[in-house]
């Protein structure tokens, strides 16, 4: 239990539901900062190989171990693995966590806040029923926010329909072509050119 906490811990730090994250916060969720991946990987590189090995299965049984595997999976593989195609590697195991875990209520367990990132893998995959999925899920938690904290939520919520626009459209996220070796249709080459700011 004492790692489910050191991971819970590092990643929301003391966000409780009715407060804002603090720039800080967002900064370790969203920046792609080096320093931060640095950080995570000193601190969380042999948990981490632990999970991807299944050493920590049992964690799946409570809902804040369901939630540590999600964030191992999901969060910390993309940042231990940046930029390679082992950062998509354990996206299927998150997404099953994650769906094995809404069938459970797990979620329904946790804070708001920490339910958001639960629902990251549905968010993160390139299937339309997923995509769906995540918008319901995202729809959900904007609706049980309370006003303080809405802005947050409608963040998150923005960022889902955002992924599921790019799925609707192509099919598969094309910022991950290149590093999984898939070769970009036209479209998908336009799209990249005037994307902006791109996902992970």
């Amino acid at each position: 239990m004492d790692r489910i906490d050191a991971v819970l811990h590092y990643w929301f730090g003391h966000v409780e539901e009715t407060s804002l994250p603090s720039e800080h916060r967002t900064w370790v969720w969203f920046s792609g900062d080096p320093v931060v991946d640095a950080e995570i990987k000193e601190q969380f590189q042999e948990d981490f190989d632990k999970v991807v090995s299944g050493e920590h299965a049992d964690w799946e049984n409570t809902p804040r171990g369901n939630l540590a595997l999600i964030i191992f999976l999901d969060q910390f593989s993309r940042r231990i693995h940046r930029d390679t195609m082992k950062a998509y590697a354990q996206d299927a195991k998150a997404l099953d966590l994650c769906l094995r875990g809404i069938e459970t209520q797990h979620d329904h367990m946790l804070s708001l806040m920490e339910r958001a990132f639960f629902y990251f893998p549905l968010m993160h995959s390139e299937s339309a029923e997923m995509q769906s999925l995540s918008l319901r899920a995202y729809e959900m938690l904007l609706s049980l926010s309370f006003p303080e904290v809405r802005p947050a939520f409608e963040k998150f919520l923005d960022h889902a329909i955002r992924h599921h626009e790019i799925i609707s459209r192509f099919g598969r996220f094309p910022y991950r072509n290149k590093i999984l070796g898939r070769v970009s249709t036209p479209a998908e080459e336009e799209f990249l050119k005037n994307a902006g700011t791109l996902f992970e």
